[in-house]
Formats: structure tokens, C-alpha cells, sequence
């Protein structure tokens, strides 16, 4: 389900973001936009696997850090909520 969003650019922004259309063949500016967040999706992305590949090889021999998972597979899940309801 797409949706539409009305958002508000300065001119410099909207100039931008125009060159970047033409410039990288975009279709539309939305198309630009939602390359972006997909961008940006992504490095979040791989920030948690590496987040989570720190957890498991910290060396440390102890307790896991059930907490600090907990936290993190929180965090995931409301990310992928909320990128579900946007979807």
C-alpha cells in the first residue's frame, strides 16, 4: 500500500533533490525519496547485525547480556512495525 506524504523543502533541498532525479534517472522525486529510505533502512540494518555480532563474540565468558538482547530485539521489532504500517 503506497501512501502519500506532503513534505515541505527549502528551494536549495528541492534543487537537490531535483539534480539527484535527473542526475541518477530517477522517475520521480518520490522515487529519489524512497531510495533514501531504503538507504538509510539498510545501514540501520547492518548497524544491529553488527551490534548483535559485538553481543556474540565480546569474548566475555560470562552471563549473556540478556538485557542488552532484549533491548536490541525490541528495538527491531518496533522498527519493523513501523516500517510494516508504512508499507
Amino acid at each position: 500500500m503506497v501512501v502519500s506524504v506532503n513534505i515541505s523543502l527549502a528551494e536549495g533541498q528541492l534543487d537537490w533533490l531535483k539534480t539527484k532525479q535527473r542526475a541518477d534517472g530517477f522517475a520521480s522525486a518520490s522515487d529519489v525519496v524512497r531510495d533514501m529510505i531504503r538507504r538509510e533502512q539498510e545501514q540501520e540494518r547492518r548497524a544491529l547485525l553488527e551490534e548483535f555480532c559485538t553481543l556474540e563474540t565480546d569474548g566475555n565468558p560470562g552471563v549473556e547480556p540478556v538485557a542488552e538482547i532484549n533491548r536490541v530485539v525490541s528495538r527491531v521489532k518496533k522498527e519493523r512495525r513501523e516500517t510494516a504500517r508504512r508499507s
